[in-house]
């Protein structure tokens, strides 16, 4: 079989497989009770297995396996596949183990880092990277933590981002297909399999994850995604010059929120095991944003980033048009909510200052900050996109229409609890 064909089948036969297998581990989610409960944080109204990570891991090794003696014929290099089976086996065990019965973030990072450990004594490890400008760089005795928090990073980074339906997995496929085609343009093909394979059993999850029988990653999932991404890029870091930038664009979003999070509850000075919904996607959601449209803005910004570092990798200066497109979609979407957003003076780009350490003008002026995310998104369901109400003369509260094109007719309505003086939301009451 021509080699530019193999990712392709690979895809094909994943997707198939993880499409199959899909639906009897929701029902395994529910016989088993690893299943995710509405309320709190959560936006869903109905319970919701956490079993679409167990499925995608079954799906992606046994593709491989399949691959290997029944399409392709080829030698897969197994002894490092089990050593990536073993790791994966006791993550999904620590995360199932959450999903079920809840674990202390402590008490997982203590599980991660066993793991982890375990992975850098079986030869896991960088001994070097690639820098742009200063080429090939040996770690020395940096190797043992570099590695550590590349790990880590990754892992938590993908648990950390799983927060709305179709977002850490589809953050997941275009990682995979990018990798795929750094291993091809590197010539490492059984990287770019590997890659194709992931990128196949995720897309048939995330069909499933957004269909109306939906299924989660759970954390077993999430942090089985992060932890095989880390070893397909330290692989093909180790095999191939590819830069360490060029490697991580395509994780933007994830390591954003994760840098986010940690100045967050630095800030607040909370526990950084404290789980809370003031993550960027959620930030996105309480700004306006559908949950759909946060996630399609996420994953613009993905794509974009991915397309630049191919390149300036593959030396193709007109991948850079598609990559502005997507960042120029992104910002679009962006552009779009802070008009509707501006005759309160909500500020989308808060979330950069935010970040940054400066006060948290969204607090003030949403109202929305101290409603859990799952109130937003039926206040969302209720009337449609986040309006702002404003006082007019008389006392009245007039709606912002979306299209900025005059202002509703003006009616009553309740201040909401949080809310400012000036800038109130109308219960669903009062909007019917």
């Amino acid at each position: 079989m021509e080699r530019g064909i193999v990712p392709l089948v690979s895809f094909g036969v994943a997707f198939v497989m993880s499409w199959l297998v899909q639906p009897h581990f929701r029902n395994l989610g529910f016989l088993t009770e690893i299943v995710d409960h509405p309320g709190g944080r959560r936006p869903h109204r109905e319970p919701v297995p956490r079993t679409g990570g167990m499925a995608i891991f079954i799906s992606f090794f046994c593709a491989l396996y399949f691959l290997e003696n029944f399409v392709l014929r080829m030698a897969l290099p197994w002894p490092w596949l089990m050593i990536l089976i073993g790791a994966g086996l006791v993550i999904l065990a620590l995360g199932v183990g959450d999903d079920r019965f809840g674990i202390h973030a402590e008490k997982k990072l203590y599980g991660q880092l066993i793991i982890i450990l375990g992975l850098m004594l079986l030869g896991q490890r960088f001994e070097s990277v690639t820098l742009p400008g200063l080429g090939r760089v040996e770690l020395g005795g940096w190797s043992w933590p570099f590695t550590l928090f590349w790990y880590l990073g990754f892992i938590n980074s993908m648990n950390l981002i799983d927060g709305l339906d179709g977002l850490a997995s589809g953050i997941s496929v275009l990682a995979s297909l990018f990798l795929a085609v750094l291993a091809l343009a590197a010539g490492e093909a059984t990287s770019a399999l590997l890659a194709t394979t992931l990128a196949g059993s995720t897309m048939a999850f995330l069909y499933w994850n957004v269909s109306s029988r939906k299924i989660f990653l759970g954390d077993s999932g999430s942090m089985w995604m992060g932890l095989v991404l880390a070893t397909l890029m330290l692989n093909l870091s180790r095999n191939a010059a590819v830069p360490l930038p060029v490697l991580l664009a395509p994780m933007t979003v994830p390591i954003w929120d994760t840098a986010t999070t940690i100045v967050r509850r630095y800030r607040q000075r909370t526990s950084i095991f404290q789980a809370d919904d003031n993550h960027l996607h959620h930030r996105l959601v309480r700004l306006g944003f559908s949950p759909a449209r946060a996630v399609a803005a996420l994953l613009l910004v993905t794509g974009g980033s991915g397309l630049f570092a191919l390149s300036d990798f593959l030396d193709s200066a007109w991948l850079g048009l598609p990559a502005m497109a997507a960042w120029m979609g992104a910002a679009q979407l962006g552009a779009l909510q802070h008009l509707r957003n501006r005759h309160t003076g909500w500020d989308l780009f808060s979330e950069v200052s935010y970040a940054l350490g400066f006060d948290d003008g969204l607090v003030d002026r949403t109202g929305l900050v101290d409603r859990r995310v799952a109130e937003v998104i039926d206040l969302q369901a209720a009337r449609g996109p986040l309006r702002p109400v404003q006082k007019v003369a008389g006392g009245e509260l007039a709606i912002i229409p979306d299209d900025d094109e005059g202002v509703a007719k003006s009616r009553p309505a309740r201040m909401s609890e949080g809310a400012d003086a000036n800038v109130v939301f109308p219960t669903s009451r009062d909007l019917h």
